[in-house]
């Protein structure tokens, strides 16, 4: 399985490196660690904006594979499987992030009934909307701004309605990712 003779790891599959890893080879989760480091580092990078928030993702990542590793199934590809792991840790991340955020709704946040008063003012939200896709901007203005359903977005668009909620569920995360979570909370409600 993971037994090399003459040293070189190289020629070894990640899947078989990773069942090694689980049988107790320490070796092989080295080798592992050698060819994922860069690209699961620049997984997080990409997708956070902060290599503060990478590297402590990142090490979070090689933690959660150290604690898989017996769950792996080795009839599998690695790849994925690694960079499932990867995306599941960036959306606990992202929740926990969008939570500690989170502004209480309180009286001072409540627009007054002659529209003075509003969460954020047109500059953020423009900023916030114009990394938007329209079809993004339309889905998420349509269910969150509006309370239209999302059976009858996804009609009007001729999509289903679980694409309609991943549209609006991505775009929301774009949201988070231009802004700070507390701005794109108050923006949409």
């Amino acid at each position: 399985m993971f037994e090399t003779t003459s040293g070189n790891h190289s020629l070894v599959s990640d899947e078989n490196l990773m069942a090694g890893y689980a049988a107790g080879k320490v070796e092989a989760f080295d080798e592992l660690f050698r060819r994922y480091e860069r690209a699961a580092y620049s997984f997080f990078v990409k997708r956070t904006g902060s290599h503060e928030r990478a590297r402590d993702l990142y090490q979070e990542l090689f933690l959660r594979i150290h604690r898989a590793r017996d769950a792996y199934d080795p009839g599998r590809p690695f790849t994925p499987w690694f960079f499932q792991i990867a995306h599941r840790l960036l959306v606990d991340d992202l929740r926990r992030a969008f939570r500690h955020h989170e502004v209480p709704l309180d009286d001072s946040l409540v627009p007054a009934a002659d529209g003075e008063h509003s969460f954020v003012d047109g500059y953020d939200l423009a900023r916030l909307m114009s990394g938007l896709t329209p079809e993004e901007r339309y889905v998420l203005c349509s269910s969150k701004l509006t309370g239209r359903e999302y059976k009858e977005i996804a009609a009007q668009l001729g999509k289903s309605v679980d694409a309609v909620k991943k549209m609006a569920s991505r775009a929301m995360q774009k949201l988070c990712f231009r802004a700070d979570p507390a701005v794109a909370v108050r923006a949409l409600g």
